[in-house]
């Protein structure tokens, strides 16, 4: 069995996008091949990064919660809206605290918005920043277009070609990160 992380990365008011996290957790947990660990980044108020969590003489407590979460997961998911055609600020300041966490890590991307593209300017600013962090991006990504009308408030599938996607992505993903965890555990 998978341990999966699924990393939330909006903290506005009224966020829709919880939704899609919703969505891949509900999923994830239903496939029966994963444990799924979920951090809303939200309940950890994070304050503007002005150091990494290695260089810190004393971190608080909440970020050694985090990097272990992090360190732990086989594999991750990052779920976040399209704002101003990017990623999520928050989303950034919380993955820059962290460095040799991410090594190796598959990492799945989520994102949606209220347009009609689903965030996909979003999602290719995020595969860069897997790329970055030293992680593989899953080519195949999950855009959710019309979040209002797509999911529901707990995350389900409002129409047919939403479920397929969502479908297609968790079985893509849970391949993508069996395959690299394996390729882990055979170089020890």
């Amino acid at each position: 069995m998978l341990n999966i992380t699924i990393l939330y990365g909006a903290i506005r008011e009224g966020r829709l996008s919880i939704r899609a996290a919703k969505a891949i957790h509900n999923a994830l947990q239903a496939s029966g091949q994963a444990n799924v660990t979920f951090i809303d980044i939200k309940d950890y108020n994070l304050p503007v990064m002005e150091a990494r969590l290695k260089d810190m003489e004393n971190p608080p407590a909440y970020l050694l919660e985090l990097s272990s979460k992090i360190e732990n997961a086989d594999g991750l998911i990052f779920v976040t809206p399209e704002y101003n055609n990017s990623y999520s600020g928050a989303m950034k300041n919380a993955v820059d605290y962290f460095t040799k966490e991410w090594a190796k890590k598959p990492i799945g991307i989520v994102c949606g918005s209220n347009g009609k593209q689903g965030g996909i300017n979003a999602s290719n600013l995020l595969q860069l920043l897997v790329l970055a962090i030293g992680a593989f991006p899953m080519p195949y990504k999950l855009l959710v277009p019309e979040l209002h009308l797509s999911l529901d408030e707990e995350g389900e599938p409002q129409n047919e070609i939403m479920q397929k996607n969502l479908d297609r992505f968790v079985s893509e993903y849970l391949w993508f990160a069996e395959a690299i965890s394996n390729q882990k555990k055979k170089q020890g």
